[in-house]
């Protein structure tokens, strides 16, 4: 009877470090491929190689090997695992999950590789950033993608984005002025709710606004600088005054009157005018 129990025993050790083992080589199988930038197709790579050619678009790719402080899986940057102040993420890196870099309270600098194109998450609760640099293929920013980063100063965001998460800089305490890209159309409510030092926004002028909460919280925000689509030039300037309740502030109501400041010449060699509800949001 003992002798069953001990063979019994020994089988299913034997069966449960197999099982340990297949996960394992599962695992690091895994973290040799790589996400080809330009097809998105994933490649097999081997510890030796400097580079290898996507066999989908025979893209050649710069093969970096995983830091210790990351884990990948798939082209997912899963999680930072590091305690640096800066991190650079490899090319090859598509997309950054929801968990990656979730309150990283002593990251001051991310650098996030072309190529990438999906935040499934973002920068929650990064108390300690100061710096982001974005990849222009990220079109879409999930919800509050960085809210809570208060030491946030510095952000381009990429030039074909599109839409803005709710809530997306709620808290961001330390961010000066930003700049919308021309293919966001709407800024929704909470967007940039509590960004007490937030003294200028620039804007496109098909960019609308929704009518509330914009700006709770912004006590430095004074102005909107409208921009030219086609030349990027300033074409006109919207005041921020209190709101007549709460800590909100809100876009001036149009006077109704037009003035020559307002106009810009069009294409067509007519003249148009920017009036103060074309930034409110129809509907």
């Amino acid at each position: 009877m003992d002798k069953e129990n001990e063979n019994f025993g020994k089988s299913e050790n034997t069966e449960s470090l197999g099982e340990n083992a297949s996960t394992q080589g599962e695992r690091d199988f895994q973290l040799n491929k790589i996400s080809c930038p330009s097809c998105g197709g994933v490649v097999d790579i081997t510890e030796d190689q400097e580079f290898a050619i996507c066999p989908f678009c025979r893209h050649q790719l710069s093969v970096v090997k995983e830091s210790l402080d990351l884990t990948i899986d798939r082209g997912v940057l899963m999680k930072y695992n590091g305690e640096s102040r800066e991190v650079e993420v490899p090319p090859g890196v598509r997309a950054i999950s929801n968990t990656a870099f979730f309150q990283q309270n002593t990251l001051t600098k991310i650098i996030l590789p072309e190529g990438l194109n999906e935040l499934q998450g973002g920068f929650y609760g990064c108390s300690s950033l100061e710096t982001v640099i974005l990849p222009d293929t990220i079109e879409n920013f999930p919800p509050s993608v960085f809210q809570g980063c208060i030491s946030l100063k510095s952000v381009v965001l990429p030039k074909y984005l599109k839409n803005l998460g709710m809530n997306a800089f709620y808290d961001c305490l330390k961010l000066t002025s930003i700049e919308i890209p021309p293919m966001v159309k709407t800024i929704e409510a909470g967007i940039f709710m509590n960004c007490e030092s937030l003294e200028t926004i620039f804007c496109y002028e098909n960019t609308k606004f929704g009518k509330d909460y914009n700006f709770i919280g912004c006590d430095s925000l004074v102005s909107i600088n409208v921009l030219d689509s086609k030349t990027g030039e300033t074409i006109s300037t919207k005041r921020i005054v209190d709101a007549e309740y709460g800590n909100s502030k809100v876009i001036e109501e149009d006077s109704g009157v037009e003035n020559d400041s307002n106009a810009v010449e069009d294409a067509g060699n007519t003249k148009k005018s920017l009036k103060l509800s074309d930034f409110f949001r129809k509907g």
